[in-house]
């Protein structure tokens, strides 16, 4: 009995353990699919009848194979897109006079009367010279290049594939931990299921269950995953030389950030990409509620600890014209010496105060992360409509991540 008793203990150590690692560990925009492990061993816990624990787990099963299906039908499609980019980036890449991939040392030699690439390169040279005589002449022509560069092709091509690329790595990585996940639930709680009721059924419910869902051994992803890993050396080497100082800009962005998501992680992360120093501005939870007509899920001091970690100054803008608040934020030397710039995710081309921004620094716009917005998690959480979380959890989505209907009608959130 004593020895019963410390396996016991044990045991349930280690249950709660995965319990609070199924919960920590997978994205809060999939619980919705994942195995309800928490009601399953409540389920157990409490005695129940072996019909409403298989009822769970059944569900668990069917919501977890279907939200697969989802992935793999969205994934391999966007591949086609991925591969397209990465070829607009070759192709650009190769165009005479964009921004060369090569070291300057490789540059150097390529200036030739044969050569196209160099003679753009030899012309930019001899512009540069004529126009750094005076301190202002340098700061006027490092910002004429920083603007030049921004808007040539093969840069937004890079952008667009590298950081496509990245998010869809970091993507399958998150879909291959959450199967990994859920197949150790499944294991996990008909262990517990058996010491339970003291029966012996885990192993060949498992296989069972494995059998129907040989997805969650994630093959297909990982194959996929070595794919992109494959094309983002690719892209990597085909990244434009960039003017001096560009990697030490101010980046500025501005933001509501409420239910801090993937989507917003991986733009926040790419912003990296146009300078060191991400100044982010976040509009205060009155000033949401007059943009969006609805209040937010996380305060303003959530949403604040949220974004912290991936830029390095945050500033609160509490009104619904964010301007006089950007005007604040930067420095007329900022400005004078081409120091800043402004970047941000491309679902919102026409953001409040860009006249005055694009006045003052170059605006780079960078792709938003795929199926992922903050609707969409509220709409599956927070809605007080049951159906219509069941509905949006599974809807298609516009290009801006939000839930529609079969006519394209974005769903209509009750709460």
């Amino acid at each position: 009995p004593f020895l019963f008793l410390r396996c016991s203990a044990r045991d349930k150590v280690q249950s709660m353990k995965f319990g609070k690692t199924i919960a920590e560990r997978i994205l809060k925009e999939w619980r919705f699919y994942a195995v309800d492990y928490k009601a399953l061993k409540k389920c157990i816990k409490d005695g129940a009848k072996e019909d409403e624990f298989n009822a769970i787990l059944d569900e668990s099963e069917s919501k977890l194979s279907k939200f697969y299906a989802d992935k793999e039908n969205w994934a391999f499609n966007y591949m086609t897109t991925l591969e397209k980019r990465v070829a607009d980036l070759k192709d650009s890449a190769s165009e005479p006079g964009s921004p060369s991939s090569m070291s300057s040392e490789d540059s150097q030699s390529m200036i030739t009367n044969s050569s196209p690439t160099g003679i753009a390169d030899l012309k930019m040279s001899l512009d540069r010279l004529s126009k750094r005589g005076t301190i202002e002449g340098e700061f006027e022509w490092l910002k004429d290049e920083y603007r030049k560069v921004g808007k040539s092709k093969h840069f937004q091509d890079f952008i667009y594939a590298k950081k496509s690329l990245v998010t869809f790595q970091r993507e399958l990585e998150f879909l291959l931990e959450f199967l990994e996940l859920n197949k150790t639930a499944f294991s996990k709680i008909l262990k517990k299921f058996d010491k339970r009721t003291g029966s012996s059924v885990r192993e060949e419910r498992l296989d069972a269950i494995m059998g129907r869902n040989l997805y969650l051994e994630g093959e297909k992803f990982e194959a996929l995953k070595k794919t992109v890993d494959e094309l983002i050396i690719e892209v990597n080497a085909l990244k434009p030389r960039l003017p001096e100082g560009w990697e030490n800009r101010k980046v500025y962005t501005i933001g509501c950030f409420d239910l801090f998501h993937r989507g917003h992680q991986n733009v926040l992360q790419s912003l990296r990409e146009f300078g060191c120093y991400i100044v982010a501005g976040i509009h205060d939870d009155e000033s949401y509620f007059k943009l969006k007509n609805k209040y937010t899920i996380d305060n303003l001091e959530t949403r604040m600890n949220n974004v912290k970690p991936f830029v390095d100054q945050l500033f609160v803008i509490p009104s619904t014209d964010p301007l006089i608040y950007v005007k604040s934020m930067v420095s007329e030397q900022d400005i004078a010496t081409g120091a800043c710039c402004y970047a941000r995710g491309d679902d919102m081309l026409n953001f409040p105060g860009r006249e005055w921004i694009e006045s003052v620094m170059p605006v780079h716009f960078v792709p938003r992360t795929e199926a992922c917005s903050s609707t969409l998690i509220r709409t599956i959480y927070h809605a007080e409509d049951e159906s219509l979380r069941a509905k949006a959890a599974f809807a298609k989505t516009r290009y801006d991540g939000k839930p529609i209907d079969e006519d394209g009608n974005v769903l209509k959130l009750k709460a």
